[in-house]
């Protein structure tokens, strides 16, 4: 970019983060313990999907926001999504309400008369609607961020109902040496930050945060790397790990001495640790870290690969770029960019301090991710054809 191009995104960056004056401040008019009707965001997509089961097996009416044209089409994509995640079979189908609109429209394109009825019912809402694709940049993904998280606000405004905003850990940025990110530490810089989408998430975080200086009753929360349901195996083919292990798989080969290490959480706990923490009143206020007991790195993913029943050879990192390269149908293959850019830094360390001291008395724990987990991970892919049956088990 030249200086011009820098100074403007700057400038830019600067301006997204000015909160719109009419989001003021408000006493949550329900309690959290008796929350009974919540609203949600990005039920179409995995996190939020899996936050959807969370919230009705608690026994909340939960009432989702889809991007449709009416109630028919909201519908069948929600009832699509419980499909691809093997979980219309296992959900309170009958406390699903669905809202068709979008985040992005003043009032999510409601009439006046649906919307105040909406704000009536519902006492709490959770947003964890978002554009995630790491080669997108910033400016393609304002609109959403931007005006979804204003509109998310505004309706808790209306609603007098606390809202839960799902960010992620990588809203820091700076130097891997330094002590642990802690949920209270500062975040950024957003000039550090290589990728559009951290740099939305980022935005959308300091107009949460402004939000809450002005007295409206939010809680944050960041997961680390999400993956698959700990029970029944569902992941994310287009998760960025998921993609390096099935194109290596694709491949055959995995690439010697891979600085990728990453903390892995599965989606379960994620879900139920943001439910365990905002049923509380105490939580009103906070930022929560979702986290693993500890980072894999690359060698124990191999390793994990290999007792699966995969067979694959490492090989150096040129020749593994080689073999994702020659085939564009590799899952890989949009993101080798990303890849090395990734694969250049240096792992940040967090700790869940503030999460763990909510979550002691409830029972909530994360289960680590293990060869056993891992088996249950690749039975999904392999059951719904995204990865081959193991040579050793085939």
């Amino acid at each position: 970019m030249t200086s011009l191009e820098i100074e403007g995104a700057a400038e830019q960056l600067a301006a997204d983060t000015e909160l719109a004056a009419d989001i003021q401040g408000f006493t949550p008019a329900v309690r959290a313990a008796s929350v009974r009707d919540v609203f949600l965001t990005g039920a179409t997509g995995f996190l939020g999907v899996f936050l959807l089961k969370e919230l009705l097996d608690r026994g909340r009416t939960v009432h989702c926001l889809v991007r449709a044209a009416d109630v028919d089409s909201a519908l069948a994509r929600l009832t699509a999504n419980l499909d691809i995640y093997e979980l219309a079979e296992t959900i309170a189908t009958d406390r699903i309400r669905v809202v068709p609109g979008d985040v992005t429209l003043p009032k999510f394109g409601l009439s006046d008369g649906d919307y105040a009825e909406l704000a009536d019912r519902v006492e709490a809402s959770y947003h964890t609607a978002a554009k995630v694709n790491f080669l997108t940049p910033y400016k393609w993904l304002r609109k959403q961020t931007i005006a979804g998280t204003h509109e998310m606000l505004r309706f808790a405004c209306a609603a007098t109902a606390p809202l839960h905003h799902v960010s992620t850990l990588g809203v820091f940025a700076g130097d891997a040496d330094s002590d642990p990110r802690g949920e209270s530490d500062p975040t950024g810089p957003a000039a550090d930050m290589p990728l559009g989408y951290t740099k939305s998430k980022w935005v959308a975080e300091q107009l949460i945060l402004e939000a809450d200086r002005r007295g409206v009753p939010i809680t944050m929360h960041r997961p680390a790397q999400v993956w698959g349901d700990s029970k029944s195996g569902a992941c994310q083919k287009n998760d960025f790990v998921w993609r390096f292990i099935t194109g290596s798989i694709q491949a055959g080969v995995y690439p010697r001495n891979f600085r990728l290490k990453m903390n892995l959480v599965p989606v379960d706990y994620v879900c139920a640790a943001i439910a365990g923490v905002t049923a509380q009143d105490a939580a009103l206020g906070g930022i929560y870290h979702q986290i693993g007991p500890a980072a894999i790195d690359s060698e124990t993913i191999l390793g994990f690969i290999r007792s699966a029943g995969f067979e694959i050879k490492e090989v150096s990192i040129i020749k593994w770029l080689k073999a994702i390269s020659a085939d564009v149908t590799n899952a890989m293959f949009p993101l080798i960019r990303t890849t090395m850019l990734m694969e250049r830094q240096e792992p940040l360390l967090f700790t869940d301090h503030l999460t763990r001291r909510l979550l002691d008395s409830t029972g909530i724990e994360c289960p680590n991710i293990d060869e056993r987990l891992f088996g249950t991970y690749a039975s999904f892919f392999v059951r719904h054809g995204h990865l081959p049956a193991p040579v050793a088990f085939a």
